[in-house]
C-alpha cells in the first residue's frame, strides 16, 4: 500500500495482509483507512487499518481485526472516527477509531448469492 503525503510516496507493509481500498478522511489531514484481508481475500480473516503520516513514512494509529476479509472501507460524512467497511461474508461493520475495540455494529442483511439464473441461499 502506498500513500502521498506532502508529495512523497510512503509505504506501509503488514504481514499476511494485503490492502483492498484506502481512503483519506475528510476531517483529518494524512489520516488514513485501509481495508485487507489475509491470502489476497480467497480465505482467512481481515484488518481495518488507521494509518497517520509521520517523519519516517506511515505509522499505525489503530488496527481492527474482521472474521473475514475486508474489501471496501469509507469515513462517515458525519463523525470524524466512524468508518464502515464491506467483507466478504456479505455483512457491513461499522467502526468508531476513538475507541479501542470494535466494531459498533454489525448489519448481516445479504444472506442469497445470484448464481446463473437462481438464488442460493447461504
Amino acid at each position: 500500500m502506498n500513500a502521498v503525503c506532502g508529495g512523497a510516496a510512503r509505504t506501509l507493509r503488514v504481514a499476511g495482509r494485503h490492502g483492498y481500498a484506502a481512503e483519506f478522511s475528510p476531517y483529518l489531514p494524512g489520516r488514513l483507512a485501509c481495508a485487507a484481508a489475509q491470502h489476497y481475500g480467497i480465505a482467512g480473516c481481515g484488518t481495518l487499518l488507521i494509518l497517520d503520516p509521520n517523519e519516517s513514512g506511515l505509522r499505525l494509529f489503530r488496527s481492527f481485526d474482521w472474521s473475514d476479509g475486508l474489501f471496501d472501507v469509507t469515513w462517515s460524512e458525519n463523525n470524524e472516527h466512524v468508518l464502515i467497511t464491506c467483507s466478504g461474508d456479505g455483512s457491513l461493520q461499522l467502526w468508531d477509531t476513538a475507541k479501542a475495540a470494535g466494531p459498533l455494529q454489525v448489519y448481516k442483511e445479504h444472506t442469497q448469492e445470484y448464481v446463473q439464473g437462481s438464488y442460493v441461499v447461504k
